[in-house]
């Protein structure tokens, strides 16, 4: 068995495979190797099974609970963990955490396209200085309630109809309405501004890269708000992105995958 961990800015990601297989994967909202140990206990997992870790991310040691460490790239983990989860052999990964990371996937050659500094972080810390929460699940919960109107510009409203490829009810420029809107609509702004920028980034690196499969991974689409709005504007480029199940844990799993074709 082969345990990938992902040690990243918010969350520790852990993904246990063997043969191919992805077994378990799980996070905690800890750094801590005790409290990772503790974890990994919980879960039945048992260490002296385990003939491999790869780590990717932050913490960079030689051994962990005894163990020699595999390095593995942001980067590769990413691809790697994109392309396993979702069945790809061929695919752009968008790597939506704290901020967002865009790698081209081809047969296993991985490359950075480049990113946007949006991702979960700007979610959280601008839902908090704006509605003063930070709990994603709240955050989630008043976005469901939420309506653009009172916040974005349209494009209907800017010039009265729709623009080439772009349709009327598609956003001309974030919070750039007059009118104040309640809790619930700027929660609903500010993801929807973080998937709207990320979906267009995207479709223009699918076509730089010539790749006609999107998959995004990491926690951020996991907000119902930013999934919708995904799926939305990528529509108006031609795309139909894709969400593999245990996407928020892609890195892990990548890291995982990596050490295990290197064993092969």
């Amino acid at each position: 068995m082969i345990l990938g961990i992902d040690f990243g800015i918010t969350t520790t990601d852990v993904a246990l495979m063997e043969e191919n297989r992805l077994l378990k994967a799980f996070y905690l909202k800890s750094k801590s190797l005790r409290d990772l140990k503790k974890a990994l206990f919980s879960k039945g997992i048992d260490l002296s099974g385990v003939g491999g870790i790869a780590v990717t991310g932050g913490i960079a040691r030689k051994k962990i609970f005894g163990k020699r460490v595999f390095r593995v790239g942001e980067l590769n983990a990413i691809g790697f963990g994109g392309a396993f989860l979702s069945g790809a052999k061929k695919a752009l990964v968008v790597s939506m955490g704290t901020g967002t990371c865009i790698v081209s996937f081809n047969k296993g050659e991985v490359k950075h396209v480049g990113g946007t500094p949006l991702g979960g972080g700007t979610i959280v810390g601008l839902s908090k200085k704006l509605l003063g929460e930070s709990q994603p699940e709240k955050l989630q919960k008043l976005a469901s309630k939420g309506s653009l109107h009172s916040i974005d510009l349209s494009v209907r409203d800017a010039i009265g109809s729709g623009i080439g490829i772009i349709p009327g009810n598609a956003t001309a420029s974030n919070f750039a309405k007059k009118g104040i809107g309640g809790k619930a609509d700027l929660a609903l702004a500010v993801q929807n501004m973080v998937a709207e920028s990320n979906a267009v980034i995207a479709a223009l690196a699918a076509r730089s890269s010539n790749h006609r499969k999107i998959v995004f991974v990491g926690k951020t689409p996991l907000f119902p708000a930013v999934r919708r709005t995904l799926k939305r504007v990528l529509r108006y480029y031609g795309f139909s992105p894709v969400f593999p199940g245990r996407g928020e844990h892609a890195m892990a799993v990548g890291a995982a995958v990596v050490l295990a074709n290197r064993f092969k």
